[in-house]
């Protein structure tokens, strides 16, 4: 097909990156706007679907068959932190050498604009593929996938054979990602006056006994997977007390597990309540919950799957260079049960994901809209 990529690629993405759509609150309407007003002049089929004020998702749809690709990327960024630690304006698109610098550039704006330029560039070309390429643009991924969950439940995802999420991942091949489990364990005690502790059932004393209990399970119960890497566990949140002179009659901590295949979460969550629950011989007057906060599976193609196979062969690479990234994505909804065949590839770095002064390389951008370009048409060769 050859080497396509308009003038105007890197103000496009200037113009993503100057729409603040960090999250909360979302705002991917916006942005939603901005990639709809472009491809409309192409003729290309184009879906806005709200979900709530300010937030919709974007489906835009080209070519005809019986096979469909799905291309997905969110347009929500997560927000900007300390503002005393960015150097550059973040919502300003602003070009230094060859890096574009703001909110979204790596994760994943650049992504996203490479996907809607390759669409555009079929459609402008008249390169009708021989299958029907979908572009999901999704609201909430960074928090809730609420864009996603909402394209599920209304079957989207019916008659896809393939996908392709763009998220950073500088370039390379990624198969999958680990799985997350977020859980909230609290106690309840009763409060008494501090100079009195035996009046009171202490909601701190008991929750720091259930924190051991889970530091322990983390180091015993890991499983482990060649592309994917080990499991893992920290308690990431402790919050309790009134003041200081009133013994705590509640307290919370926040757990985030990151899983790999075969794990069954909702059989962890039950072993969790299970070996928490023993801690009753210890405190017999112990009162905890245990609460899922969020839950995405692990999500892995086969190397050998024709459409890992195919991205390696576009990148010249051998079935040896592919991994597994340690985030999770939108992917984890739309492909629960890892039925359809997932590709992970983005032109941003996954090390400046989330953090203060966020570049994406220009040429690493402009070489994602010919990768997706030719992974679009030579997807539906391979039968």
């Amino acid at each position: 097909m050859g080497r396509w990529i308009p003038d105007d690629a890197v103000s496009f993405l200037q113009a993503l990156i100057q729409i603040d759509s960090t999250n909360p609150p979302g705002n991917e309407a916006q942005v939603a706007e901005r990639i709809a007003s472009r491809l409309e002049q192409t003729g290309i089929q184009i879906q806005r679907i709200p979900l709530a004020k300010g937030r919709e998702n974007l489906v835009a749809r080209w070519g005809r068959g019986k096979r469909k690709l799905l291309f997905c990327g969110h347009m929500d960024t997560v927000t900007l932190g300390d503002r005393e630690g960015w150097s550059v304006p973040p919502f300003a698109g602003k070009m230094i050498e060859n890096r574009l610098y703001g909110r979204g550039a790596s994760d994943m704006k650049s992504g996203l604009a490479a996907m809607v330029l390759a669409l555009e560039s079929l459609a402008d070309r008249g390169a009708e593929p021989q299958g029907e390429i979908l572009l999901l643009a999704t609201a909430g991924e960074e928090v809730d996938s609420c864009g996603a969950r909402c394209y599920v439940q209304h079957g989207g995802m019916e008659g896809v054979d393939g996908m392709v999420i763009g998220e950073p991942t500088g370039e390379k091949i990624a198969i999958g990602h680990k799985g997350a489990l977020w859980l909230e364990v609290s106690t309840r005690g009763r409060t008494a006056h501090g100079s009195m502790p035996e009046q009171g059932v202490n909601a701190i004393t008991h929750l720091l006994y259930l924190a051991q209990i889970l530091e322990k399970m983390g180091l015993r119960w890991r499983y482990e997977d060649e592309i994917l890497g080990e499991e893992s566990m920290a308690l990431t949140q402790i919050h309790g007390g009134v003041q200081t002179n009133v013994i705590p009659d509640r307290a919370i901590l926040t757990v985030d597990i990151r899983t790999v295949p075969p794990r069954e979460h909702a059989k962890l969550v039950r072993e969790v309540e299970e070996r928490l629950g023993k801690a009753r011989h210890a405190f017999p007057t112990l009162d905890f919950t245990v609460r899922t906060l969020l839950n995405r599976p692990a999500m892995i193609t086969p190397p050998e799957d024709p459409l890992i196979q195919l991205a390696l062969e576009l990148k010249g690479e051998d079935e040896g260079k592919v991994f597994g990234v340690p985030y999770y994505t939108d992917g984890s909804v739309l492909n629960a049960d890892r039925h359809i065949p997932t590709l992970i590839y983005g032109p941003g770095e996954i090390a400046l994901a989330h953090q203060p002064d966020e570049w994406v390389d220009i040429e690493a951008y402009q070489r994602a809209i010919t990768f997706y370009q030719e992974l679009a048409l030579r997807f539906f060769q391979n039968k």
